[in-house]
């Protein structure tokens, strides 16, 4: 079938990674079913020692999950959405704790914990965009006019603080997991990014997220507007000079607009 969305993602290691010689700890995936469009960022815990392998692990439970139930039944409500939802975030949630004992067993000397990670699940099914997340992901939608809305911000305030967040896979991640759904019948674009990139993306008053920054996404959305887009963009912006200069964590970047 003919995609309805044109995608671009890319993902790069932070300058601490780099100087270290390892890669990121930064997860992507993206899929389209029948016009259905699933995206997954992961972001693994820096101070944990395999928090690259955990946020590979819960985005690839993601797709497994979700891929089949997109196409599963009709969800033409907010409560439709909200209830898929928390059946999503249920098992997603479920799964990885799962496989992180698992993991932890098989390897030896490393804990679930180690596996420390944030994800955030994005599903658009036009008019409507639902989100999954825990941690401090970020989604911004953009409407008819070029108009930028933070559907789901990065945590401010003393959420900011370290240790703020509780992360998969530990068992109270699910009840701080934020679910939102929002009908956007005039949705022209959506943006999804790790943590690595709020503070070039988001408009900040003092501590407290305020707005997308906009003329830096409109710049991020010619990209994926035109009829075709180059792949390898997106991936060059995301490795320059430039924005490795501003933020040395790692960064991952989902673009997407419907055709």
């Amino acid at each position: 079938m003919t995609a309805r969305w044109s995608v671009l993602g890319g993902s790069a290691a932070g300058g601490a990674h780099v100087r270290a010689g390892i890669s990121g700890q930064d997860a992507y995936a993206v899929h389209e079913v029948d016009g259905t469009l699933l995206l997954v960022t992961a972001d693994g815990a820096g101070s944990r020692r395999c928090a690259g392998t955990g946020a590979s692990l819960v985005v690839t439970l993601a797709v497994q999950l979700l891929v089949p139930l997109l196409g599963d039944r009709p969800l033409t409500s907010a409560a439709a959405w909200s209830g898929w939802l928390d059946l999503v975030g249920e098992r997603l949630f479920r799964r990885f704790r799962r496989a992180a004992r698992a993991l932890a067993r098989a390897v030896g000397g490393i804990e679930p914990d180690d596996l420390a990670t944030t994800v955030t699940v994005v599903v658009a099914r036009p008019p409507w965009v639902a989100v999954l997340a825990v941690g401090d992901g970020l989604v911004v939608v953009r409407a008819a006019g070029g108009h930028l809305d933070l559907l789901l911000a990065p945590p401010g305030g003393a959420d900011r603080q370290p240790g703020a967040t509780t992360l998969l896979p530990n068992a109270r991640a699910g009840e701080q997991a934020r679910r939102l759904v929002a009908r956007l019948p005039d949705l022209t674009g959506l943006a999804v990014c790790t943590d690595g990139l709020d503070s070039l993306l988001v408009e900040y008053d003092g501590s407290r997220p305020r707005q997308p920054g906009a003329a830096v996404f409109a710049q991020l959305f010619t990209l994926v507007d035109g009829a075709e887009t180059d792949p390898s963009t997106l991936v060059r912006l995301l490795n320059g000079r430039r924005v490795s200069s501003l933020t040395d964590d790692d960064r991952t970047l989902l673009l997407a607009v419907p055709r």
